[in-house]
């Protein structure tokens, strides 16, 4: 047997979800119906997942989804944030209607204060929380609880209907500015003119400079004085041994010095610089080693061995 054509449309007293102790509905667009609810709509041949139109009697209207059939008879809850949209206040009659969405293709948000831009990444925050939403409807302004606040976005863009499902889509999401926001005028930040150095600040930089650009004195080997071991001061004839100590000479008495004794300097090295020494004259040796002597070979006596 065939289920019933005609759609799922009832009339009950709506209360925010604090009524029903279910404070997880501030974060998604799912309500609570009675279970008398959840009897008709098995007898109805309905599309899946179950949609919702929620229509007041001043005619305003937007679509959620359902959480539970947990309901007292006659009752409908439903996130706090959806009945300030609807300007419903506690006990008022709600028309809730079974309806089926298109797949959302695109949306545009439009947060309601500048602190949105507060969070590093607010496309991943939104896609996080859409995941506990049903559908989005054009003008609702939705709640997106994050780091212990809450943000609110109104919904200015929906496609391909201005109202449609987003359970389970390939949806592209866009954010609209803020309210409040204000662009900063870039050009004339960059044609605004260098601010002019005060005069007190202006003499202290010259006089840091003269004091950097001031020749330092030249150092001087061995110039210090002389201190004990033990700590004590030194004796006056000690301070005077000290006095009468020559002094090493400077860098140009060193090189004179060098001059005279016949010593070069070159390239920071001290070279001696030695006579030169006379080669050798070269001898071409005898070719016969027997030319000097007046000996002539075998000419000894013999003797024989018998």
């Amino acid at each position: 047997m065939f289920g019933h054509t005609e759609p799922f449309d009832e009339q009950y007293h709506c209360y925010s979800g604090a009524f029903a102790d279910k404070p997880q509905l501030e974060g998604g667009d799912k309500i609570l119906l009675p279970a008398s609810a959840f009897e008709q709509l098995a007898r109805l041949q309905i599309s899946y997942p179950m949609l919702f139109e929620l229509r007041t009697q001043s005619g305003k209207r937007t679509h959620c989804g359902v959480l539970e059939f947990t309901a007292a008879e006659g009752n409908v809850y439903l996130p706090h944030w959806m009945m300030n949209n609807l300007l419903l206040e506690e006990g008022s009659v709600l028309s809730v209607r079974n309806v089926s969405l298109p797949k959302a293709k695109f949306v545009k948000f439009k947060p309601q204060h500048v602190d949105f831009l507060d969070i590093s990444n607010p496309r991943a925050v939104l896609e996080k929380q859409l995941r506990m939403f049903s559908c989005v409807t054009v003008g609702d302004q939705i709640c997106l609880p994050y780091n212990n606040r809450r943000y609110y976005l109104e919904v200015q863009e929906v496609k391909p209907r201005d109202a449609a499902c987003i359970i389970e889509c390939d949806c592209n999401v866009d954010f609209d500015a803020p309210v409040g926001y204000k662009e900063p005028d870039y050009k004339a930040q960059a044609q605004a003119p260098k601010a002019n150095v005060p005069a007190p600040q202006k003499a202290k930089s010259q006089a840091r400079e003269e004091e950097e650009n001031k020749p330092t004195e030249s150092f001087k080997a061995f110039a210090g004085g002389g201190q004990r071991l033990d700590g004590k001061e030194l004796k006056a004839t000690q301070a005077s041994q000290l006095e009468a100590m020559p002094k090493p000479p400077t860098a140009s008495e060193q090189s004179k010095a060098w001059a005279s004794s016949g010593q070069t300097v070159a390239s920071g090295s001290v070279e001696a610089a030695a006579p030169a020494k006379k080669k050798p004259a070269f001898r071409r040796p005898a070719t016969n080693k027997w030319a000097k002597t007046n000996k002539a070979a075998f000419s000894g006596s013999g003797n024989s061995l018998k």
